[in-house]
């Protein structure tokens, strides 16, 4: 057994405590066995890292990220394919070290690169996959033009496109073919969305017997079902067909947070893409009806967080930054902190998050028992929430109890070590 201890810390635990001054952790091979202020227990066989005032707190957890979304969707299947997985590959790195130690994608990405990190292949967060979300003809994920009647090309290894299925049936086998593939959950497109063709948002998408259909196929194999759903007859239809969290949730009412609350349903705002693509959609391609969609949904954002901290739904933390924002996921602490104040935006990206994907026992918190995903931050994120945006105040990530990015500038090298970070 190998200690190593973190001290002269100051600890943010991520389940939403006042952080601990002058603090100490213990890991013991890669799980956290003791806490503490004031002076650590010290054995002579123990490494002892002196964090120099820093913050250590929990890896960040993004709800809702697209790994493979590293351009428009056109372009990436025009790409050679060793191209695009080495951008991908890139991506999952920088995610890495820009603080995220898990990830749940929520659409596109194939579970090969799920395997490439757990391979050691590439540094990267621990991924969860979607594979390829279900979709109805016409749907959110359905993404052919008007015109065209074949399906959207895949390319197989990389990317998924949307599954399209109606009815009960096709839905069952749509589940059965991303969980064969390895998805760690089924993400269904429960209502239009503000980028696709030829929906709107405030349209209910599936029927509750398919929505049914798909759940009861993500249980049967220990999984759970995630549902882009805005509006509150799609939330609805979602809760009652049981799936573990509403993503997006802006056109939340009471009613439908009611509905949330008594199935201990979760919700996953990602209000960061929705304020980028107000910026900066149209040079990105989008329409202007695109784009208004989005300015809608983004007034209303905050209000669907109020309305669910209300009501005792759990809130999570998601992203759902696309293409040249990728390095943004960061962006939702601080717009989540203006609801949820700083630690509870905080806690929605850590605990709250690692619970959200059934990890809540040994992951998000700084806690004993606990897995040694960790930060150490030049700077307190209670006090200034924006350090964490700035990669450069991200001075170490470990995962497992291994430091997997090291830029303390009292070290002179950064360690590597790509083995273990999915456990």
């Amino acid at each position: 057994m190998t200690d190593t201890y973190l001290v002269n810390a100051v600890v943010i635990d991520g389940a939403g405590n006042d952080p601990l001054e002058g603090a100490w952790v213990r890991l013991t091979d890669g799980i956290i066995t003791g806490l503490g202020t004031g002076a650590a227990p010290r054995s002579e066989k123990a490494t002892t890292v002196d964090c120099a005032g820093r913050t250590v707190m929990p890896g960040l957890i993004d709800a809702h990220a697209h790994m493979a979304a590293v351009d428009y969707l056109d372009r990436l299947l025009d790409s050679p394919r060793p191209l695009f997985a080495a951008r991908v590959l890139a991506e999952i790195e920088s995610t890495l070290d820009h603080g995220y130690t898990t990830i749940r994608d929520a659409g596109y990405t194939d579970a090969g690169f799920k395997q490439a990190i757990r391979d050691g292949f590439v540094r990267g967060p621990r991924l969860l996959t979607s594979n390829g979300p279900l979709s109805q003809t016409g749907g959110h994920s359905d993404l052919r033009p008007a015109h065209q009647r074949e399906a959207v090309p895949t390319t197989d290894g990389l990317v998924w496109p949307g599954v399209v299925v109606d009815g009960v049936d096709q839905a069952r086998r749509g589940a059965r073919e991303v969980l064969r593939a390895g998805a760690d959950q089924v993400k269904v497109m429960a209502s239009g969305g503000c980028a696709s063709h030829g929906d709107d948002v405030t349209e209910p998408q599936f029927t509750r017997d398919e929505l049914s259909a798909i759940v009861y196929e993500a249980q049967a194999r220990g999984k759970f079902v995630i549902a882009h759903a805005y509006n509150p007859a799609a939330i609805a239809n979602a809760v009652a067909a049981g799936v573990r969290s509403i993503e997006h949730g802006n056109l939340l009412d009471e009613e439908a947070a009611a509905l949330m609350s008594s199935a201990g349903c979760f919700l996953v705002p990602t209000i960061p893409t929705f304020q980028l693509l107000s910026l900066e959609g149209t040079s990105m391609g989008m329409t202007q009806e695109q784009v208004d969609q989005v300015d809608t949904v983004l007034k209303s954002a905050f209000t669907s967080i109020e309305i669910a901290v209300a009501a005792g739904v759990r809130v999570g933390s998601g992203s759902d930054v696309l293409a040249r924002h990728q390095t943004r996921k960061a962006l939702a602490l601080e717009l989540q902190a203006r609801v949820l104040g700083n630690l509870g935006a905080l806690r929605a990206a850590t605990s709250v998050n690692a619970e959200l994907i059934g990890r809540g026992a040994d992951l998000g918190q700084v806690a004993e028992g606990f897995v040694g995903d960790l930060l150490i931050v030049d700077g307190n994120p209670v006090d200034d929430i924006d350090v964490l945006q700035d990669k450069s105040r991200i001075h170490a990530v470990l995962q497992h109890g291994a430091f997997v990015v090291d830029r303390r500038p009292e070290t002179s090298h950064s360690t590597v070590d790509t083995q273990g970070a999915q456990r």
